[in-house]
């Protein structure tokens, strides 16, 4: 099966979900040398990972 172009990769524990974000390079490099997210970084453009609320099963 081929690897999908867009996915997400994260890491969870039983009270924490760590994902992990890709950025290109224009905005990746000065990130990583600068500490932080360089002008061209759009806030707007960001998706946010939301715990879903826990159902239940009702018989």
């Amino acid at each position: 099966m081929a690897e999908p172009k867009r996915q997400i990769r994260a890491l969870h524990t039983a009270s924490t979900v760590t994902v992990y974000q890709a950025y290109g390079r224009e905005i990746g490099l000065p990130a990583a040398r600068d500490s932080c997210l360089p002008a061209t970084w759009q806030r707007d453009r960001m998706t946010w990972v939301i715990k879903p609320r826990r159902q239940t099963l009702m018989h």
